[in-house]
């Protein structure tokens, strides 16, 4: 698997993401309305329109997260903390697919606990393994914007997270669903910063077997 194709995978990974929900918001407009009161976690529900879409897409947005953290262990040495980040981007991706293959019945208590454990799963597991990567980023890719552009996403899900649970308590899943977008969000923009990045320039010399 080369540097380019996970960032072409990392870029489609956002791009999916956006138009998967874009899809269940125009076949069902009634479900943007529910973006307070329904974590972005939760729309496979029994009964709606067109629930395979949203089944369909869970699960293929869940393995290109998957498959691109499966990458970052090609792209650096894993001998240090950040295998840990990369573990807990590969955790994330498998729970991401959870989320199309176990349906949301808003009046079962156990399906209910069991969404938001994997929410509260699927966030801590993307907030920890981005700090991990982006402290770790030139390991990966010599990019300074990355770096800190990993950092900061990881921090405003560690802000948007203890604000939720500690400051502004209340039942609304807002801060819970930005949370996700940037995450998701990021997968892009680390996609197509691997897209830019210059292939290292071949060293003439050592080919051709002339000392400089």
């Amino acid at each position: 698997m080369t540097d380019k194709l996970i960032g072409g995978l990392g870029t489609l990974t956002t791009i999916l993401f956006i138009i998967g929900f874009a899809g269940l918001f125009i076949i069902n407009p009634q479900t943007f309305e529910e973006l307070n009161n329904l974590s972005i976690s939760g729309y496979n529900l029994n009964g709606m329109n067109a629930v395979n879409w949203i089944k369909v897409f869970y699960v293929i947005v869940g393995l290109l997260n998957v498959i691109v953290a499966v990458g970052l262990f090609k792209m650096s040495d894993n001998k240090s903390v950040i295998v840990g980040g990369k573990i807990l981007l590969l955790i994330s991706g498998f729970i991401w697919t959870t989320f199309g293959l176990i349906n949301n019945d808003p009046n079962s208590d156990l399906k209910n606990n069991l969404l938001a454990l994997r929410t509260i799963a699927i966030l801590a597991t993307g907030l920890f393994g981005l700090i991990i990567i982006g402290a770790e980023m030139e390991k990966i890719c010599k990019d300074k914007f990355l770096k800190y552009f990993t950092l900061t996403t990881a921090g405003t899900m560690l802000v948007l997270g203890v604000l939720s649970v500690f400051v502004f308590w209340d039942e609304t899943w807002i801060r819970t669903n930005v949370s996700l977008t940037i995450y998701f969000f990021w997968f892009g923009v680390f996609g197509i910063r691997i897209l830019q990045k210059k292939p290292a320039p071949n060293n003439v010399f050592a080919s051709s077997g002339v000392d400089a």
